[in-house]
């Protein structure tokens, strides 16, 4: 048999994470079942899943990687909508087009809490959950730099401290909206994306040609 490449491998596994990212959302777990139905979906040959995940563990983390993939790529196609507003709208315009990208939803929620409750039952896979979040945050933060640059204000507080409170904060606020019986699709109407985000992008930047206040 020919060793695959590189590249064949990526590609493989991307296309199992895209299959589990779905197969997941709905509330399930790795089962034997789950990898011969997202190993299907992928076109690849279920007793090969191993070769390209090793553990159960490797394969969630895969997943949540693609999530974050996929969010960044929905927040960088509407960062374009953002042109020739004045500032107010900017802010509130901005605010809206990250919720729109949905950098966390139900289906993320359920995930990441699958993969928790892992770790929490087994604790040496913790070092790797921790691992594996943060090149989760790590992505979504340089994407949420990008929208602050786009405001046309400069940063007063330090970008990825910025980033990460926006995403920590947004996460908190979601799971909230989502447990108290709301629609996750009209997140973008909440307090947190009408106001609260608005406000904090507001309080991190300052409109260019003014003295940014330093954060301690």
């Amino acid at each position: 048999m020919v060793r695959k490449t590189e590249w064949q491998r990526a590609d493989a596994r991307s296309r199992l994470a895209a299959a589990g990212r779905i197969a997941l959302a709905a509330g399930g777990t790795v089962t034997p079942q789950l990898i011969a139905d997202v190993s299907e979906q992928a076109g690849i040959h279920p007793q090969s899943f191993r070769a390209l995940f090793a553990t159960d563990d490797e394969f969630l983390d895969a997943v949540q990687e693609r999530l974050a993939e996929e969010c960044a790529e929905r927040l960088r196609a509407g960062l374009g909508g953002l042109a020739g507003l004045d500032d107010e709208q900017l802010l509130g315009s901005a605010a809206v087009a990250l919720a729109q990208a949905r950098p966390i939803d139900r289906g993320a929620v359920i995930i990441r809490a699958e993969r928790r409750l892992r770790a929490l039952r087994s604790p040496n896979a913790a070092e790797s959950l921790l691992a594996a979040e943060r090149r989760h945050l790590e992505t979504l933060s340089a994407v949420v730099i990008e929208l602050i640059d786009e405001l046309d204000r400069d940063p007063s507080w330090p970008p990825a401290l910025a980033a990460r409170l926006i995403l920590e904060s947004y996460e908190r606020s979601f799971e909230g909206w989502v447990f108290a019986g709301h629609d996750e699709s009209d997140f973008d109407t909440s307090s947190y994306v009408t106001r609260t985000l608005p406000t904090l992008l507001a309080r991190m930047t300052t409109p260019r040609g003014h003295r940014a206040v330093a954060v301690a």
